[in-house]
């Protein structure tokens, strides 16, 4: 059971690696990727990354803002 769980800790770590060398500390990456995928609304996702530190979800957006 041990190996089991040392082989899911080894995947999360290498997964996070993966993530942090996408994007790092870097804004100009969280940019460019919030511009490609939210299109216009790229300021939100954005904001919301600063916010949250995550990408927000088209469905979890307030209509009313």
């Amino acid at each position: 059971m041990q190996g089991v769980f040392e082989n899911t800790a080894r995947s999360l770590g290498q997964f996070s690696r993966f993530i942090n060398s996408i994007f790092g500390n870097n804004d100009a990456n969280i940019i460019n990727f919030c511009r490609t995928e939210y299109g216009t609304e790229w300021q939100w996702a954005y904001s919301t990354w600063q916010r949250e530190r995550k990408f927000p979800n088209y469905l979890d957006r307030d209509i009313a803002a």
